[in-house]
């Protein structure tokens, strides 16, 4: 499997959720400056509550601005022979289906469809990625949730 076309494709999936934070943000701003959004009554929190949703967005778009920064000067080194860290692509077998892993520090929980294959990025600090930091090939891992699985093949 390809890490560099799987990152490629992170990184789009990470820039058009820039795009939607952006749109979102330029939303709730507006909103929170809008003469509308102007309290009429002392309980009236429209314009606050809008300012605070701005200010969130404003946090959120932070983040991933530094997050796809991070991204885009990340190389996935090779972890044959290697115990799995972040970078790793690891195959495993759980249920009885195989599934494709990409361990990172962002992205967590996007699912990407890369060389007719599903690859689910995971953080360490997800429970597979927890369950996945530091074992190698042939390794079985286990759930809180009683699901087990095995690794098959890291790159």
């Amino acid at each position: 499997m390809n890490k560099p076309m799987i990152l490629k494709a992170l990184l789009a999936e990470l820039e058009e959720e820039l795009r939607r934070l952006m749109a979102a943000n330029e939303q709730a701003s507006a909103g929170a400056t809008d003469s509308e959004a102007r309290a009429e009554t002392k309980w009236d929190t429209c314009g606050l509550e809008s300012s605070y949703l701005a200010r969130g967005h404003a946090q959120q778009f932070q983040a991933l601005v530094a997050a796809v920064e991070n991204l885009r000067a990340f190389t996935a080194p090779d972890f044959s022979g290697r115990p799995i860290g972040i970078g790793a692509l690891a195959e495993v077998e759980m249920g009885g289906e195989a599934m494709l892993f990409f361990l990172l520090h962002c992205g967590g929980g996007i699912d990407l469809t890369v060389e007719d294959r599903e690859v689910t990025v995971i953080t360490p600090e997800s429970p597979v990625g927890t369950a996945l930091l530091d074992k190698q090939p042939g390794d079985s891992f286990s759930f809180r949730a009683g699901v087990e699985g095995k690794i098959l093949h890291v790159e």
